[in-house]
């Protein structure tokens, strides 16, 4: 048998056919779809892919960047609509006890930006846009759905400590993106860093919690956990948890939130493959949301005393946290890239057009952004 070749056809798992021990086989996707012939008795599967299976495996990637474009469009779009709308019926009250300045526009959507309808309405937009693609992005990669939410082997006391362990993360990386606004700083350069919690009353307590504990992980996780990185793992695993990390983190389009975002991506990623199901993932994102969304509030009312009552709290957490992941990383392997894998990833990825352009489109967006701040 040539060196280049892995194995015939009678010995391939289309769950796993690079017979990689590390990856969760249950996760796999069935590699027949990139590989028709591969039941074919006499097939297969060399360390270089040929020009018809890199195709199809560009093609998944297009899928994704077609999607996600998509996404940065249509949510894009909705928001301008929405904004202009608002302004519309604000003129309309405004102007009826006169003429409007020349400048009304400007001065509306600085007022805009400013109240809790931004707010309202910027979450609206990224939930909504993330049910559809997402939805209708499975449809086209012909994954169902409801799979994505069918656990394996999952408890309370996994759940508390992926909580545990994603607070951990937070908490490190926090310090890390600290640092490196500090040395942003010291070159002059201030990063931009978005802020859509709005706490002026009950209603926006109310609506900053429904949004971040409860919208945002499920329709973030379905969106990147569930869509992307299931598309992005049809050849490799450790492909797929790192590449959907990594827009996970550019989607942000700032550099604090992008450390967060891609450490913690990984993390999710890893635990909604190994139980194959986006619920522990989601569980653990709504848990470092919680905390996060807590310390606002006492933050912004001054609730000294619950704040820290609960800081004790998260501090015992986070330990646990530690010593949870220690065990974890003791314990359990993060999937591996076997050669054949390797050359079905990255080098693909890179010769996708659209998986590459909606990776400019946040980059550019995110430098944009930081421009406008230091002018």
């Amino acid at each position: 048998m040539n060196e280049q070749e892995i194995t015939e056809v009678s010995e391939i798992n289309p769950k796993n056919p690079f017979s990689n021990e590390t990856e969760f086989e249950a996760y796999n996707s069935d590699y027949g779809e990139i590989v028709p012939q591969i039941r074919m008795e006499g097939c297969q599967i060399p360390l270089f892919p040929n020009l018809r299976e890199r195709n199809r495996i560009r093609r998944y990637d297009n899928i994704v960047g077609g999607f996600l474009l998509g996404h940065f469009a249509l949510m894009n779009i909705l928001f301008l609509i929405m904004g202009e709308a608002f302004i519309f019926f604000l003129s309309l009250a405004d102007g009826a006890g006169g003429a409007l300045p020349e400048n009304y526009h400007s001065l509306a959507w600085e007022y805009f930006e400013n109240t809790s309808s931004y707010t309202a309405l910027m979450m609206l937009c990224i939930a909504g846009c993330s049910i559809v693609v997402s939805y209708f992005g499975c449809r086209a990669t012909k994954i169902p759905v409801s799979h994505l939410f069918q656990t394996k082997d999952f408890s309370f006391g996994l759940a508390v400590s992926y909580i545990a362990i994603a607070l951990l993360i937070q908490t490190v990386t926090g310090w890390a993106a600290v640092g490196i606004e500090a040395l942003m700083e010291g070159v002059g350069v201030s990063d931009y860093n978005p802020d859509l919690s709005s706490l002026q009353d009950i209603k926006s307590v109310m609506m900053d919690f429904i949004y971040g504990v409860i919208v945002a992980p499920i329709t973030e996780e379905l969106l990147v956990r569930g869509f992307v990185m299931k598309n992005l793992s049809r050849v490799s695993q450790r492909f797929g948890i790192i590449m959907s990390a990594f827009f996970f983190g550019v989607w942000h389009e700032n550099i604090p939130q992008f450390v967060l975002a891609f450490v913690g991506g990984c993390f999710f990623g890893y635990i909604a493959m190994k139980h194959n199901s986006l619920v522990p993932s989601i569980i653990a994102h709504m848990g470092v949301n919680l905390c996060a969304t807590v310390f606002d509030i006492c933050d912004t009312y001054h609730w000294d005393t619950a704040y820290d009552i609960f800081n004790i709290f998260y501090v015992m957490m986070v330990i646990a946290g530690a010593v949870l992941l220690l065990k974890m990383l003791i314990t359990e392997r993060f999937p591996r890239t076997t050669p054949a894998q390797a050359e079905r990833g990255i080098r693909i990825a890179l010769t996708s057009p659209l998986l590459m352009g909606v990776l400019l489109c946040h980059i550019g967006s995110a430098v944009f952004m930081i421009v406008q701040e230091n002018v």
